[in-house]
């Protein structure tokens, strides 16, 4: 009897050990998950300050072309700083419609979350999504700063470097997009297995 009490104990104890490891390991997830998303905001508020002031650089530019006194001159710096500011356009406007999309599936993934589907998959992609949309802002930044430099031409390197951090924005907003895409495959996945599992539990009650 005593064996059987001690034993029971022991059980117990350990039962409460793992439960306190699991709940600290929980805790630690939960504050690394903070401290990233701390160092997420960080990040993003640099890029943006970073890309704010290439815009005003820009505007100061396009307000420089006015000194210019060759008409033919000023006219060459006045297509070139258009052309930069259509360019650096059309990558913001790339990453809106990114961030526009996944909005759209996070607010799928909590409708779903509710009705008890699983969604741990595509809450994954999204956060790889995040990422790739992250990273091409900040590549985005350096572009604006490379090319709010002046009204001259680019030199040789800066225009090897612009290509180079177009392609890297290109690259990562279509893996974005792909990202976005497997969490919408997912979710669809998952609410076909449930809709299994349903029919399953379904049968096995009416054949009881």
């Amino acid at each position: 009897m005593i064996k059987k009490t001690q034993t029971a104990v022991t059980l117990t104890e350990t039962k409460d050990a793992i439960k306190a490891n699991r709940e600290k390991a929980q805790a630690d997830i939960q504050q690394i998950k903070e401290d990233v998303s701390t160092q997420k905001e960080i990040i993003t508020d640099e890029v943006a300050k970073v890309r704010d002031e290439a815009k005003q650089k820009m505007d100061v530019l396009k307000a420089s072309i006015q000194n210019i006194k060759s008409k033919a001159k000023a006219k060459i710096a006045e297509v070139r700083i258009t052309g930069r500011e259509e360019a650096l356009q059309r990558f913001d406007t790339a990453t809106e419609k990114i961030n526009t999309l996944k909005d759209s599936v996070n607010t799928k993934i909590t409708k779903m979350e509710a009705q008890g589907i699983n969604v741990e998959q595509a809450k994954a992609q999204v956060v790889i999504a995040e990422e790739k949309i992250a990273d091409a802002k900040a590549k985005i930044a350096d572009a604006s700063t490379l090319l709010s430099n002046s009204t001259n031409e680019l030199s040789k390197d800066s225009k090897t470097q612009l290509k180079q951090l177009t392609l890297d924005i290109q690259t990562l907003v279509k893996d974005s997009h792909q990202a976005l895409n497997q969490a919408v495959q997912s979710l669809k996945g998952e609410v076909q297995n449930k809709i299994e599992a349903n029919k399953t539990s379904t049968t096995e009650s009416t054949n009881q």
